[in-house]
């Protein structure tokens, strides 16, 4: 066979292995134009021609300096590799915040979950508390028991602790005593009806407090330490490290939400994490009695001055033994005095008179 009738063979074999080539010598010195579009860049500076005995390596030195190849295209050189994730990720999301050592064998600190129950939420947060052994304690509000009565009847056998978060979640801070005992029994209705006892604790919602609320409900008013801020992040990662900003954790009460997915996400790590890290995770009252070797009063307020700085429980105000207004008892009505009998005339003449009580005389019989 002529080595022209090799030409046109040569072009389709070029062609449908896309080696990239654009142009051919032909035998005699001329240019075999091949006018399929080329996968080169049309502004790239032309091949030169071809030696007559081409290097063996000529068509991969080509691609090697190709600047517009992809490299991820069949036959394509591979990536670097990539750098050391630590030199491109901030050091925040390579080691995100971890909560600090306890710093005693005694250390305790409480999980608080408010709004709920949730119909998926608070049994997949029951069961991340089971399988470590932990404790919490849910500000339920009374409407909303109905969403997962079963939860909440479980969070108790669980040894877990209900508390009430009012009926409606109202802002009981701006209601009168009259509103604010309206709105808890009608909670404590519902919450009896679903665990045959009305709670002892009641967390105000948006921890909304006036005198009504902290002395006149009759219940332990519990607020919190660390806001985790679940509600308004509604990030894992932002959960967690709120709670490591925190510092020291014991002896405190940390507030999250039963009602979000992320909040159940972090807790997957924070439980774990809290546990490996020396604290025990106890109910509200437990943290009180135990951690604080003090009482849950009724009408007693435990709140951020309490948890976080290990202030005095907030009492009502002692009554002053002598106020400046004295409210004088109701006193009895006197008896009448009774109608002096009518003494026996001597002689058809008058009786005598009875000596006044005033002069300390004897009164006449």
């Amino acid at each position: 066979m002529k080595r022209y009738a090799l030409i046109p063979i040569l072009a389709l074999l070029l062609l449908a292995t896309g080696c990239g080539y654009h142009r051919l010598a032909a035998p005699d010195g001329g240019r075999v134009e091949i006018t399929e579009p080329s996968l080169r860049d049309p502004e790239e500076t032309p091949d030169p021609p071809p030696a007559e005995k081409p290097p063996a390596q000529a068509p991969s030195t080509e691609e090697e300096a190709d600047p517009v190849q992809d490299p991820s295209a069949e036959g394509g050189q591979e990536d670097p590799e990539p750098p050391d994730v630590k030199d491109s990720v901030p050091p925040e999301e390579v080691n995100p915040p971890s909560v600090p050592e306890a710093s005693g064998e005694g250390a305790m600190v409480a999980l608080t979950f408010d709004d709920g129950p949730h119909g998926e939420y608070t049994d997949q947060i029951l069961d991340i508390l089971e399988e470590n052994g932990a404790k919490a304690t849910f500000f339920e509000v009374g409407r909303n028991l109905w969403n997962d009565a079963d939860a909440v009847r479980r969070a108790e056998a669980m040894g877990c602790e209900v508390g009430s978060h009012s009926y409606r979640h109202a802002d009981l801070g701006k209601m009168s005593a009259g509103e604010i005992a309206e709105d808890l029994q009608k909670a404590d209705a519902v919450f009896t009806e679903v665990l045959g006892h009305a709670p002892t604790l009641l967390r105000p919602p948006y921890g909304s407090l006036n005198d009504a609320v902290k002395y006149t409900t009759g219940r332990s008013v519990i607020t919190w330490s660390i806001d985790t801020e679940d509600w308004l992040s509604r990030d894992v990662d932002k959960i967690l490290a709120k709670v490591a900003e925190a510092g020291d954790l014991s002896g405190q009460v940390i507030l999250m939400h039963s009602t979000y997915a992320t909040t159940v996400e972090a807790l997957r790590q924070l439980v774990p994490m809290l546990i490996e890290k020396g604290y025990r995770l106890v109910t509200v009252s437990e943290l009180i009695t135990q951690y604080y070797g003090d009482q849950v009063l009724p009408n007693g307020t435990y709140g951020y001055s309490y948890f976080k700085n290990g202030k005095d429980v907030i009492l009502p105000p002692e009554q002053p033994v002598q106020p400046e207004t004295p409210v004088q008892p109701e006193q009895p009505a006197e008896p009448e005095t009774p109608a002096q009998p009518e003494a026996p005339s001597q002689e058809g003449g008058a009786a005598p008179p009875a000596e006044s009580p005033a002069a300390g005389g004897p009164v006449a019989a």
